[in-house]
């Protein structure tokens, strides 16, 4: 484990691995786990077994049952049970069937605000007790994990409102794009020729970063002109499918390379041609599908649209959907990340500015975006809208 070259922590999983091994040095336990508990999950952020494998690095558990919903619910600044196949709070959770009979010891993380950010806790044989000097050192881990979190929080705050600052950057921005594009087209051409294998992958990483230092720029941009309100809404005529099809263009050699396959899902029986602001959704299918592609390393991308509306009607409701077979997230994770404004949970971090701004233009749009995923297993997001079929005047 590294920190940064200013002796901070970079992240709290670097934090909280050091604490991991201080503690297994100091405490001649079993096993010392941290987990982070948004009050839905309890996970395992990391741990240590000594001997018996109790607790591993990644566990889920629900967070009601989980033995950290009991440290966070007892009043006091830690929790300690003798035996948990008798003590009524833990004896019939499916833990302690699983695991058997154990003492355990939880210490709360907490904010400077009192909000929880998860427990130090300790599992060893039934009956053994920390002594006095063991559960100090406990608790000064978990206040040092509290200021660690707290310190994360404030920086990704931080970094959020900043970029409500970006008049700098938006003036600047014609001569970033100038650059990037000259090395973005100067790659396509040097790809074009005869190259050996280790300089073509060392092509292709400077294309890839090129677009995505060109995605990251445009979403810059589209999130400081969000935050200052210089945002038109425009009701104008466009192609659904043109549209569509441009924007998987956009990652037609990404996908090749990759031998990703890119499809287009038509499910459409009224005309393509609709009222709406073309510019926001265009965006918000872009920064879709740019996750999908980089978190997606076989099998294909799918970018859909479905009408549920009679052909008849003035307006129909749209659904258009990003599909992938790439890596997957856990389904409490990308609950937080849909249902919270920031997408911020000190448990997960955060999603991502291309994330944020597609919640913010669907929000305009008077919108609503769900989704489905399992690690392993692919995620596939739903933007719903409301627009109106256009009809050509007689």
């Amino acid at each position: 484990m590294t920190t940064s070259p200013t002796g901070f922590y970079n992240s709290i999983q670097e934090a909280t691995a050091h604490v991991i091994d201080v503690l297994s040095d100091i405490l001649h336990v079993n096993t010392i786990f941290i987990a982070a508990n948004d009050g839905i999950t309890n996970v395992i952020v990391d741990s240590f077994n000594r001997e018996e494998i109790l607790v591993k690095k990644g566990d889920v558990l629900p967070f009601e049952l989980s033995y950290c919903s009991l440290v966070l619910d007892h009043p006091a600044d830690h929790l300690t049970i003798s035996e948990t196949t008798i003590h009524p709070h833990t004896c019939d959770l499916d833990v302690t069937k699983t695991m058997g009979n154990h003492s355990f010891t939880g210490i709360p993380i907490r904010m400077k605000n009192g909000q929880a950010y998860g427990t130090i806790c300790i599992l060893d044989a039934p009956s053994v007790h920390l002594t006095e000097s063991e559960l100090k050192a406990l608790q000064a881990m978990a206040v040092f994990l509290g200021y660690v979190v707290e310190l994360e929080k404030e920086k990704i705050d931080a970094e959020i409102s900043a970029l409500s600052k970006l008049d700098l950057i938006s003036s600047l921005s014609n001569k970033i794009r100038f650059s990037l594009t000259e090395i973005w087209g100067a790659t396509d051409l040097m790809l074009t020729t005869e190259l050996t294998e280790e300089q073509q992958q060392y092509m292709s990483i400077m294309e890839s970063s090129s677009r995505s230092l060109m995605t990251l720029l445009s979403n810059i941009l589209d999130y400081s002109n969000i935050e200052s309100r210089q945002i038109d809404d425009i009701e104008d005529p466009f192609d659904l499918r043109t549209m569509m099809e441009n924007v998987l263009s956009l990652y037609t050699e990404v996908a090749a390379r990759r031998n990703l396959e890119l499809k287009l899902d038509w499910n459409l029986t009224s005309s393509p041609i609709f009222i709406g602001d073309e510019a926001k959704i265009r965006r918000m299918l872009i920064n879709l599908v740019d996750n999908a592609v980089k978190f997606t390393s076989t099998g294909a991308v799918t970018l859909s649209a479905t009408t549920r509306s009679g052909t008849d009607a003035p307006e129909v409701e749209l659904e258009l959907k990003v599909k992938d077979t790439g890596i997957g997230i856990s389904p409490n994770k990308l609950k937080l990340w849909l249902e919270h404004d920031r997408g911020y949970s000190p448990s997960y971090g955060n999603p991502g500015l291309g994330w944020q701004i597609t919640k913010h233009l669907l929000k305009r749009m008077k919108g609503k975006m769900t989704g489905i995923s399992e690690p392993g297993s692919g995620t596939e997001i739903t933007l719903q809208l409301t627009l109106k079929i256009y009809q050509e005047s007689a």
